[in-house]
Order: structure tokens, then C-alpha cells, then sequence
């Protein structure tokens, strides 16, 4: 699964949101379907099968309204891959998981009867080379889970990798494993007595570990990679199945090209002035083909599906001319509105330099989408405009916002969740109020463990991260520039020596990193192989992130917080992220000394 919750990462991100970083609830097996209304109108039917036609191993479905953490409908496929749900009519995205096959996600207008019938595709699977990486979870016999790490299988002479099952824990009974494929998405492996949804779009595989030392896992015993899927659509508004295929031509386009840049910090994809030309051209080439849809009504679906493929590849002029065509083009009303995802990414991106003739068109186009019946898009817009008035200090204008982004028609939503951890007068991280209560294990094997008992009467920043958070990654230059200067660390040799900065013993400012990584070896690797982070270090893990994110009340990393002496929260937020951290540090130890 993707490290990000993958009914959320449907959606793009808001201005200052973060994806809740733990899966969403997985189906149960043998769930009953039960319909949204008594009444419904509507209808999803579905008869899938693998990609060469055989019958699926094991799959399930949901039915999902924009926005929203709970399926509307959710269940396992049937024996001969069917699912079948009565829904009101309305705005939905349909995701199918299947062992062995890549995640079907597909937006969809249901007005009536919807149907779809076919193969899956399976993902494209980069050829790991000389070693695989493996994710572990380790359980007992009745399926409690003993610990959870990743590790490296060297490839052998045969072909085959071959998984070491020593060291495991001393009551481990069976394994959970999935593969790593490197382009951001594990999927399960080869060998399994059985599988287990990940709830997050794939499937583990579980092998019992009764006299089982190691694991020769044959990836020539996959189904082939890339397989695209064949699937026929039938009770698709005619606007809609153009998006359709619209998307599925020119999203693979995208990615493989994505894929190819540059790597940083084995992390991140950075673009060179090639890559940007190529990009350029992509996206030109596709609008042709958008605007030259027969019809009005289609080519506004197809160009909104262009600017969700493209917005953040092009630069700020191209990102001003989409939003100007948004703003006057574009009804806010629209409910279609929620098949795409970057709608308020791209106003949010123009309107960190906007003119005020601009912002004050955009605003009106977001107050109005604000009051549209999708309740996803509608809050997306709402929060576009919390976080503008936030910024300019409009506190009336924050609660008046606020108070609508508390209706009952957004409960259950993501983006409702994530707005009172930011602006809910009760939320547990604020400035001034303790932080929570901590004790967290140390990341290293015997070292004692991190608590905020131990950090009285010191000033120290805190944050909750994790290696496949890309947003963590990218911060790095600046939380390491700032530890070296707060604190007087010296640089390793070299034009990379920031990457190797050395620790210091009795730091001003303590910074303490708390990772939601798969296992500790993860962040090892990372400080050896890209960034030193010679601080402090706790491990949560999977298995810890949600009560840690429940208690501290965040859904989503990177989190950070500047804590003072007295164990009170000083600064959280966009403060302590990129060039903002090291003058809101200053700020900090320049403050007058308190009591303690």
C-alpha cells in the first residue's frame, strides 16, 4: 500500500494539509453490503476477473464518496470476482484490491444502473537488482503482532531471493510480507498459505512459520508486470466515460515520466530543465486532444482533467492561465466537480502571489463552491479560505469559517477531522497549552527511552515523521541548516557535508524525532546512506501510529512542535517547516529566560 491512507489519497493535499498517515479500516471478510438509503435509485455491479481471464484469488471493493473516511459500501468480491451494491445517485469513486493486481480506482457519476465487467491490470514493477526489500509484520499464533521491520533479500544464484527468518520474536507463529517495489506502492509476494488485506489497496501475504528458516521468493511466480487492465464500462453518462478514457491515455504518460527524474536522498524526484521541456510538451499535446472534444460540455471535463494531471509541473504563468480559465469557465456548483483533485491545490498555488483583484475572485469562486451540495468539495473550499483568513489574521473570519466546516453534512470527513486539529478551540496542540504526555522506545536496540519527563527544564522541538513521507524528506536541508546553526554542529567535508553533520553534546535546542517508519533499520539506513540526523530518535512504528496520532490529536506528518522548559507548547506548524525553523528557533532562545 501506499504510506498515505489510500481512500485520502484520492484527493490532492489542501494548502497546509497532510494525509492521515494510517491505512483506512480494512474490509471485513464476509461483510454484508448494505445500501446508503432504503430507497436508492442508483446502482454499482461489477464481474472481474484477472488479467488473463482466470478467476481472481482474492479481492474486495469499496464505494466511496468524495471526502469521506467511511466507505459508503464495502465488501469482498464473490468467488467469480462480482460485487453488486444499491447507492443513491450521486458522486462516487469505486477502488477494487485484488491479490496479485493493481489497485482499480475509478471515479464515477451514478445516475442509475452503473456496470463493469473485465480483467485487472498488475503495476509495473521495476527489476529490483542485486537485493529486494521486504516489509515484515511478525504475529503470534492468534494474530497479535509481536513487531514489524523490513529487510533486504539478496538475490540468489538461481534467481530467486532469498528472505532469513532468523532473529525473529520468540513467539512469531506466521508472517505478514509484502515486497517493496520502489515507485511508492508494496504489493504481496509469491509465496503465501493465505492473504490479508492491508486496507490500504494490497494485499500481505501470510505464511505460516512451522519449520521455515528462510524464503525463496521466485518473482518469475508473479503474474507479468504492467499488464493493463480490459474492462468495459455500461450506464456511464457520455461526459464522464470521455474522462475515462482521457485519464487512462495520458495518466500512465505522466507517471512513467514522473518516474524517470532525478532521484535525491532515494526519496525524492527532483525535475531538470530537460525533464520541465518534456513535461511541457506532454501537457501541451494533451490539451490539444482535450479541446478538440466534440461537444462543450466534454471538453470542460477533459480540460479539468488536464489540470489535475499537470498542476505542479508547469510554471507559475501556466498555473495563473489554468486558474483565470477555472475562475471564469468553471461552474463551483458543479457536483462533478469532486472527479477532480487539484482544484484548490492549483488556487492555492497562485494565490500565494496573487494580486488583490485575483484573490478577491477567487475567494468569491470559493465561497460559492463552499456551499455546493458535494460535501468534499465544498469543504475543500472552505478550508482554502480557513487557512487565507488564518494567515491574515481575521479571527473573526477563522470562526465564522470554522463554524461551517462544523455542519453534520461534512462529519466523517477527512478534511473535517484535520481542520479541528488546527483550528478547534479544544484541540490538544496549541500554543500555551502542555504538551501531552510522552515515553517513547529509543530507535536504537538498549538505549533508554525518550520522555518528556527526562526534557524538563529544557527547550526542545519535537516532530513526527517517517522516511516515505516525502514532504519529511524534502524538509531535510533545512532542519539540518538549522541544527547547525542553533546548536554550532560542524559539517562533515565536503559540498555534501551538511548531509554528515556531526552531533553535539549539550545542544540549546534538543531536537527530538519520533519515526512512523516499518522498522528502525529503515531510518538507520536513511541517516547512513543520506542524512546524518544527529539528534535524538524515538520509534513508534506502524503498529504505534495511531494512538500516538490520536492522543497528541494530528493525523498526518511531518507534525512538529517547539516545546519549552516548562513542557508548554511555544510554536507548532508552518513555523517549524523549511526556511521558516531556524528564525522561529532564534526567536525562541532569544525570548527572556522562565522560571522553571
Amino acid at each position: 500500500m501506499r504510506r498515505i491512507s489510500w481512500l485520502f489519497a484520492l484527493v490532492a493535499c489542501g494548502p497546509a494539509a497532510q494525509a492521515p498517515a494510517g491505512p483506512a479500516p480494512a474490509p471485513e471478510a464476509n461483510v454484508a453490503v448494505v445500501p446508503e438509503t432504503p430507497a436508492a435509485a442508483g446502482s454499482v455491479t461489477g464481474r472481474l476477473r484477472a488479467h488473463d481471464g482466470s478467476p481472481l484469488r482474492a479481492g474486495e471493493f469499496a464505494l466511496i464518496r468524495n471526502g469521506f473516511m467511511k466507505p459508503a459500501a464495502r465488501g469482498p468480491l464473490g468467488e467469480d470476482g462480482s460485487f453488486r451494491v444499491e447507492i443513491e445517485p450521486g458522486m462516487y469513486i469505486l477502488a477494487v484490491s485484488a491479490v496479485d493486481h493493481a489497485q482499480l480506482v475509478q471515479a464515477l457519476q451514478v445516475t442509475g444502473p452503473v456496470e463493469v465487467t473485465g480483467n485487472l491490470g498488475t503495476y509495473a514493477r521495476p527489476e529490483p537488482g542485486a537485493s529486494l526489500q521486504v516489509h515484515l509484520q511478525w504475529q503470534d499464533a492468534a494474530g497479535a503482532q509481536l513487531g514489524a521491520e523490513s529487510r533486504t533479500a539478496p538475490r540468489g544464484p538461481a534467481g530467486a531471493y532469498r528472505l532469513d527468518l532468523s532473529g525473529r520474536p520468540p513467539r512469531a507463529a506466521r508472517l505478514r510480507y509484502q515486497l517493496d517495489s520502489g515507485t511508492g506502492r508494496t504489493y504481496n509476494g509469491p509465496l503465501a498459505d493465505r492473504h490479508e488485506s492491508d486496507g490500504g489497496g494490497d494485499f500481505w501475504s501470510v505464511v505460516d512459520l512451522v519449520g521455515q528458516s528462510a524464503l525463496e521468493l521466485d518473482l518469475a511466480r508473479l503474474p507479468p508486470a504492467d499488464r493493463p487492465a480490459q474492462l468495459e464500462w455500461r450506464g456511464e453518462p457520455s461526459g464522464m466515460r470521455a474522462l475515462r478514457l482521457f485519464r487512462d491515455a495520458w495518466q500512465p504518460r505522466v507517471s512513467a515520466l514522473q518516474q524517470s527524474m532525478t532521484h535525491q536522498d532515494g526519496k525524492l524526484l527532483v525535475p531538470d530543465a530537460t525533464w520541465r521541456a518534456t513535461m511541457a510538451a506532454l501537457a501541451a499535446e494533451a490539451l490539444a486532444e482535450a479541446d478538440a472534444a466534440a461537444d462543450d460540455d466534454t471538453r470542460l471535463l477533459l480540460r479539468l482533467a488536464h489540470l489535475d494531471l499537470f498542476t505542479g509541473h508547469d510554471d507559475h504563468a501556466d498555473a495563473r492561465a489554468r486558474a483565470d480559465w477555472l475562475l471564469a469557465r468553471v461552474d463551483p456548483l458543479d457536483r462533478r466537480l469532486s472527479a477532480f483533485w487539484n482544484l484548490t491545490n492549483l488556487l492555492s498555488r497562485v494565490l500565494d502571489t496573487a494580486d488583490e483583484t485575483f484573490a478577491a475572485r477567487a475567494e468569491a469562486w470559493l465561497a460559492r463552491a463552499a456551499a455546493q451540495e458535494d460535501a468534499g468539495t465544498a469543504l475543500d473550499a472552505l478550508s482554502l479560505l480557513l487557512y487565507r483568513a488564518r494567515d491574515r489574521g481575521l479571527d473573526d473570519r477563522v470562526a465564522e469559517l470554522y463554524a461551517s466546516a462544523r455542519e453534520p453534512r461534512f462529519e466523517g470527513t477527512f478534511t473535517a477531522k484535520y481542520l479541528a486539529e488546527q483550528f478547534d478551540p479544544d484541540r490538544a496542540l496549541q500554543r500555551g497549552k502542555p504538551l501531552p504526555e510522552f515515553r517513547f522506545p529509543a530507535l536504537d536496540v538498549g538505549a533508554p527511552a525518550v520522555s518528556q519527563a527526562d526534557r524538563r527544564g529544557k527547550l526542545y522541538f519535537i516532530e513526527f515523521w517517517a522516511t516515505w513521507c516525502g514532504p519529511c524528506v524534502a524538509d531535510m536541508p533545512d532542519i539540518h541548516a538549522a541544527y547547525a546553526a542553533i546548536n554550532g554542529a560542524a559539517p562533515g567535508p565536503g559540498p555534501d557535508g551538511l548531509h554528515k553533520l556531526g552531533a553535539v553534546a549539550q545542544p540549546r535546542i534538543e531536537f527530538v524525532f519520533v519515526s512512523f517508519d516499518q522498522g528502525p533499520g529503515v531510518v538507520q539506513d536513511f541517516r547512513a546512506q543520506h542524512w546524518s540526523m544527529p539528534w535524538t530518535h524515538a520509534f513508534v512504528g506502524l503498529a504505534g501510529e495511531r494512538e500516538v496520532m490520536a492522543r497528541f490529536g494530528f493525523s498526518g506528518v511531518p507534525t512538529g512542535v517547539l516545546v519549552d522548559e516548562e513542557g508548554k507548547i511555544l510554536e507548532l506548524g508552518a513555523d517549524l517547516r523549511g526556511e521558516r525553523l531556524r528564525p522561529t528557533l532564534e526567536r525562541a532562545l532569544a525570548r527572556a529566560p522562565r522560571p522553571i
